[in-house]
């Protein structure tokens, strides 16, 4: 009997750790995007996001800093896409110090949307991966910087799981007295 009492005193809280470090969905409807945490993302109010209509979202684990940001451009083109995200991955790059090796820069894609992954390890061993997707009139930068090592496979899984939500794209009506312009979910 002692060793079942012995076996649950140390079974439930380990359980109830392994609850804990399970990471959570934070849904950001106005930002039109999901990503497992593990914390609570801080906002800043006066990035350079914010001043275009975007957000800059950024949170700590153990391990990394994570940083979600969207810079909305109402001229946006879906065909000039492609040509937005590799600016974008291009002033990245021009920034990242000369002391840090690019390890690899990649295109990717996200729910069809085409996006840019660059990889960088910096002269301190820090490991930083960008990743740059436009999405209609929006363009997203999804970023982690951690020290690399063991908890590579948790930083990755937590940007792997970056999710587009529906976004809803501006359509005028036309009424033959009025405009309206409403909200259409993309399928």
């Amino acid at each position: 009997m002692l060793r079942i009492s012995t076996f649950i005193s140390f079974a439930i809280p380990l359980l109830f750790v392994q609850a804990c470090a399970q990471s959570t969905p934070f849904v950001s409807s106005e930002g039109g995007f999901s990503i497992d945490l593990r914390a609570t993302p801080s906002e800043d109010k006066n990035s350079a996001e914010a001043k275009t209509g975007g957000k800059k979202l950024w949170w700590r684990t153990e391990h990394a800093t994570f940083m979600v940001s969207y810079a909305v451009n109402p001229d946006a083109k879906r065909e000039h896409a492609e040509r937005a995200v590799v600016a974008a991955a291009d002033g990245y790059s021009s920034a990242i110090p000369k002391a840090a090796e690019i390890l690899s820069r990649k295109n990717i894609v996200l729910g069809g949307y085409p996006g840019v992954e660059i990889t960088s390890r910096e002269k301190d061993g820090y490991t930083v991966v960008a990743r740059y997707f436009m999405v209609d009139t929006r363009l997203y930068c999804i970023m982690a910087l951690w020290s690399a090592g063991s908890n590579d496979k948790d930083v990755l899984r937590t940007l792997d799981s970056f999710k587009i939500s529906a976004p809803s794209i501006q359509v005028t009506v036309c009424c033959p007295d009025r405009h309206r312009n409403l909200a259409v979910g993309r399928t």
